[in-house]
């Protein structure tokens, strides 16, 4: 599969052992400008009905869970009627598992058998499982603060569990140290198959849809996969002709942690390192330096999009409210409906607007304030 990097242009393959530019950039594959809607496979309701229009080099996956195929409900948030999408009702409860899932079945058929990552949580249970079911051996690289349910949930897949003291970034550099030693990396922040398998979301909701886009996306952004992924299957269907515009991209962070979104209102071109002084209840949206920095704001740009910044207690309230809705979701996830009202401010009231809801309310420790 033919790769290249957004930083300095430089093309290559992709092979196990070459998971990142040697400028330090991230690899993408290289954009296909076609999409034959009448190579999805109606039959599959996981992200593998669009396998026809990936572009890999394998036919058939060699590990499935079933990540895909959530539904598109409406809500009435207020006066404003929003449509929320539940990806945290995936294998393992988190929107990362249509990435891994690419990612793991990619590795698996290039003849990985020891993988490792870094993760707050979410990441790192889905690479666990994915491996498990793929029989590879799995290394986790988890920060020491991370929720104690999500560092179990990794080790129940059989995955080991690295708790790394300090910072957020200790637990990136422990992995790419493995990395070194001659364990495959797959990163969710430099695996380029994660970012195809993010793809899936866009066209899911385009088919959901009846072949027509939302005028906004609002989702959370630690590493920025997710919007760079919707992103990505957004404007592969706007190439092909399917579509006649881009959803705006509307990308949250907690207000004590926004080095994208300082970026994007300074009118920078990358994103800063931010300093970490206090860890957010959005734990998963802990990254100092997003790995893809530049190619986050382009996206936000080219959609005509915006970022908006949410204070700690709006994103426990979000939670709360959200629940009592019927949608149990984790704080991380719950920054988006934390976001709303600012969003209700730009966008006209018969806009369309989508929420992603990421992870479970189950993934951290549940707390209920009477």
């Amino acid at each position: 599969m033919r790769i290249f990097c957004p930083e300095c242009g430089n093309q290559d393959n992709l092979s196990l052992e070459n998971w990142g530019c040697s400028c330090g950039g991230a690899w993408e594959l290289q954009e296909l400008d076609t999409f034959d809607p009448a190579l999805i496979d109606t039959t599959d309701t996981s992200i593998w009905r669009y396998r026809q229009l990936y572009g890999l080099e394998f036919e058939i996956p060699q590990a499935r869970l079933g990540a895909g195929g959530t539904p598109l409900l409406p809500l009435l948030w207020g006066e404003r009627q929003i449509l929320i999408k539940p990806e945290y009702l995936a294998p393992t409860a988190s929107f990362k598992d249509r990435g891994t899932a690419m990612m793991i079945n990619i590795l698996a058929h290039q003849g990985a058998v020891r993988v490792a990552d870094d993760s707050s949580g979410n990441a790192g249970a889905s690479v666990a499982a994915y491996a498990a079911r793929a029989g590879m051996q799995a290394e986790i690289f988890v920060p020491a603060y991370a929720s104690p349910a999500k560092q179990t949930q990794i080790a129940v897949y059989g995955a080991i569990v690295r708790p790394i003291p300090g910072s957020r970034i200790n637990a990136k550099l422990a992995a790419l140290e493995a990395a070194r030693q001659g364990v495959t990396l797959a990163s969710h922040a430099y695996h380029p198959g994660f970012l195809l398998g993010q793809q899936s979301t866009a066209w899911e909701l385009w088919e959901q849809m009846e072949r027509r886009v939302p005028d906004w996306y609002i989702v959370p952004v630690g590493q920025g996969v997710h919007l760079l992924g919707i992103w990505l299957g957004f404007r592969r269907l706007l190439a092909a002709g399917l579509i006649d515009r881009l959803p705006k991209l509307v990308a949250v962070q907690p207000k004590i942690l926004a080095p994208l979104s300082h970026a994007f209102k300074a009118g920078l071109e990358t994103v800063p390192a931010a300093k970490v002084t206090t860890h957010s209840i959005a734990e998963g949206l802990a990254i100092a330096q997003p790995v893809r920095g530049r190619r986050l704001l382009q996206a936000i740009r080219d959609s005509n999009g915006t970022c908006i910044e949410v204070e700690e207690e709006a994103i426990k309230t979000a939670q709360h409210q959200l629940a009592q809705h019927g949608f149990y979701a984790e704080p991380t996830s719950a920054t988006v409906v934390a976001a709303l009202e600012t969003l209700f401010q730009q966008a006209p009231p018969d806009a369309t607007i989508v929420v992603p809801l990421t992870g479970s309310g189950l993934k951290g420790s549940p707390t209920f304030d009477k």
